[in-house]
């Protein structure tokens, strides 16, 4: 009784945890931001994706700023699942444009051939926050 009492409770603050983990907040009329922090895994990035999706259906967002400033590592998988969720998001209407880019995660997704498509990306919140306000005619 006790180990399940304990089971239950930790499964109740992970699922705490993960709901305050990324937020993704309206900050202008269109504008959806989503400020990634520390380690991106497959189950994150889902939750991340299922967040992302459902607030662009509530809010019918234009622009997803996905902001991985904050981001640990970011390597193929990461890559890969930032490219999904940026893809879902086109399917619905909504461009993503993610910021955060340094010199550093540049690097790593150039030696590792990764291929972003046609998702814009920036090195600063400022700048991508300044082109989505554009995009709405702000």
């Amino acid at each position: 009784k006790f180990a399940s009492d304990i089971t239950v409770e930790i499964q109740k603050r992970s699922l705490a945890l993960l709901e305050m983990s990324t937020p993704v907040t309206k900050i202008w009329d269109g504008v959806l931001f989503a400020p990634i922090v520390g380690i991106v895994d497959s189950k994150r990035s889902v939750d991340i994706m299922d967040k992302a999706l459902n607030s662009i259906a509530d809010t019918r967002a234009s622009t997803l700023l996905l902001d991985i400033g904050g981001v640990a590592v970011v390597d193929t998988a990461v890559a890969n699942h930032l490219i999904k969720i940026a893809r879902a998001a086109v399917l619905m209407g909504c461009k993503t444009i993610i910021s955060g880019i340094s010199p550093a995660i540049a690097q790593t997704i150039a030696e590792l051939g990764i291929d972003m498509g046609a998702i814009q990306t920036t090195s600063t919140i400022e700048t991508a926050l300044r082109d989505a306000i554009a995009r709405t005619g702000g």
